[in-house]
């Protein structure tokens, strides 16, 4: 069997929740084949001889091993083998999940991509997200190498004990405002927001040479800040570009500047496929044009012009996929007021995993409203439930004291194709991620030397 397809399904079946809880949904990987451990892959491949890396405990490098596999683990120790790693560049296609990314394989729109999984000095599989699926709390697993039950940013919209208010970390500001205006700094600080450590900072001291390509008006915002805090790359070295093919040009000019005298990593995102999957639905016509001009500059700009620069890594991944929203499969919780007005706060999280602070004294009545109105498009788990299942991550780690409160007292998520939103007078996205489908929580993994 295809050793990417035997992978695919080893994943499958290794990650899958139990049946009785909801079928065909997985739950993420921390233990090594899941973003985190990506992350933590280029941390080991650049300071595995530093003491920082045993000092600050990140999650395991990515090992596809663990699917034991002959032929997949072969490929890998082959792979490893070729050259010695002295940089590695880290790209976060936003949206770019593993079941969209094989298709636009199979359907030729992403050749240049499809030659690069296929070639020698290439290593391909799937691998999973975090949960949720979504942008802040994956972004910020990526940074920091750490679970979400570590770092405490579990999801978009979170209700802080610290300013009293659900926050939407996006734009770092209240949930329920009239304004955009972001928490000033004697409010809620970036800066010191993380309990943990981000990579970025950590391999500073380790004397790699760190830096960040983003886009420009991504400079100083508070998810820069609170997922880069304290280090040189987002003081100094954060380099802004306009389009995906100016991203890949500065990657190409910087890379040119590396001498195997120093190790560096470059941390590259990409957030444009994110945007046309929640515009137009993930493998529209107008999401595949934008993928195939990204396929399209990655391989003008950096996989021909670069050839042969085999000490420089890609580590090519996503942050999470996404789904299509059916307007027949929604669930609209303001038709739901039992529900609301046991709430303590208003439901938080976000559409396809919503935390339940509930109301003393009535847990029962929250749990049999799920029960008789929603068990056939909603799972339940109470938060124990949920950390022993390993959603936030490894079952039995220490879980922040920030992360077990912000999970309220239960979560829910949609199962099948199901979706939350929370008033049928507002508008909606035809894109959708934050659960545990295939589509959301699947993710490339490529490892490609230049």
């Amino acid at each position: 069997m295809n050793p990417i397809i035997a992978a695919e399904q080893a994943l499958l079946e290794r990650q899958k929740l139990p049946i009785e809880l909801a079928s065909g949904m997985l739950k993420p990987s921390y233990d090594g084949l899941g973003l985190g451990n990506i992350a933590a892959l280029a941390f080991d491949w650049l300071c595995s001889d530093s003491p920082v890396l045993v000092t600050h405990n990140t999650l395991v490098p990515f090992n596809p091993e663990l699917l034991a596999i002959k032929s997949l683990t072969h490929a890998w120790q082959s792979w490893k083998r070729q050259a010695p790693i002295n940089h590695v560049v880290l790209i976060i296609l936003d949206a770019f999940g593993y079941e969209q990314f094989r298709t636009l394989i199979q359907e030729g729109v992403i050749p240049r991509l499809a030659e690069a999984c296929s070639s020698p000095q290439a290593f391909f599989m799937p691998a999973t997200s975090v949960f949720p699926t979504t942008t802040v709390t994956a972004l910020t697993t990526a940074a920091t190498a750490k679970a979400p039950a570590q770092h405490g940013l579990v999801n978009t919209h979170v209700y802080f004990q610290e300013v009293g208010s659900l926050v939407n970390l996006i734009g770092f500001r209240p949930s329920f405002t009239p304004t955009s205006a972001p928490y000033l700094d004697t409010q809620l600080n970036p800066d010191t927001l993380l309990p943990v450590h981000n990579i970025y900072l950590l391999m500073e001291k380790a004397g790699v040479d760190v830096e960040i390509i983003n886009y420009h008006k991504f400079k100083n915002t508070s998810i820069s800040r609170f997922t880069s805090a304290g280090s040189n790359a987002l003081l100094n070295s954060y380099f802004g570009y306009h389009t995906p093919a100016d991203a890949f040009y500065q990657l190409r000019q910087r890379l040119l500047c590396k001498t195997p005298d120093f190790k560096s990593f470059t941390y590259l995102y990409i957030p444009e496929i994110d945007t046309f999957a929640h515009c137009y639905q993930p493998l529209s016509q107008n999401y595949r044009a934008e993928v195939a001009s990204i396929d399209f500059s990655l391989h003008r700009e950096i996989f021909e012009p670069l050839a042969g620069h085999r000490d420089i890594v890609l580590l090519i991944t996503a942050d999470h996929g996404q789904r299509s929203v059916h307007p027949d499969q929604i669930i609209w919780f303001n038709h739901h007021p039992t529900l609301n007005k046991n709430l303590s706060v208003p439901l938080t999280g976000g559409t396809q995993a919503r935390y339940l602070h509930i109301n003393k004294g009535k847990e029962k009545e929250v749990y049999d409203y799920v029960q008789q109105n929603l068990a056939d498009k909603f799972m339940l788990l109470s938060k124990a439930e949920a950390i022993k299942l390993g959603l936030l991550g490894l079952p039995g780690e220490e879980i922040s004291e920030s992360s077990y409160y912000r999970l309220g007292d239960a979560i829910i998520i949609p199962k099948g194709d199901w979706v939350s939103f929370d008033d049928d007078r507002q508008t909606y996205t035809v894109g959708i991620h934050g659960g545990l489908s295939r589509a959301e929580m699947l993710i490339p993994f490529l490892a490609y030397r230049l």
